[in-house]
């Protein structure tokens, strides 16, 4: 998962909003997208579509993408609670969200990994 300090430009009703790498088209913070280092952001969509049409989509990569997208969208319920919640639960809610980042991290890395293996990036 990107850090905050890697938004793009603007942002949609307070969300972020980045350019994906493969169709060019908004990502907004949210939707359903993976982490390219180095490169940038690509929606989960634009992914499946590219190893659809190489005929390459395995087990392990469905497996790494549904693992990601539960990830992602837990990390954006907890921004979205923080932001309903005081201060201190605020900070607490905040600091697990910080962790759950970290796992979101390993989780595209090792998916990053498996769509270069199988030339989908």
């Amino acid at each position: 998962m990107p850090s905050e300090g890697q938004a793009g430009a603007g942002g949609v009703g307070g969300f972020k909003k980045w350019k994906c790498i493969l169709c060019g088209e908004d990502v907004v913070e949210g939707q359903r997208f993976i982490w390219v280092p180095q490169r940038g952001y690509a929606h989960i969509e634009c992914v499946k579509a590219r190893l659809a049409a190489s005929g390459r989509l395995d087990q392990d990569v469905v497996a790494l993408l549904d693992a990601s997208e539960a990830v992602s969208y837990a990390i954006v319920r907890l921004k979205a609670a923080a932001r309903l919640a005081s201060r201190g639960v605020a900070e607490f809610i905040s600091e697990h969200r910080r962790r759950l980042e970290g796992v979101a991290a390993a989780v595209e890395k090792r998916l990053v990994e498996k769509l270069e293996e199988q030339g989908a990036l």
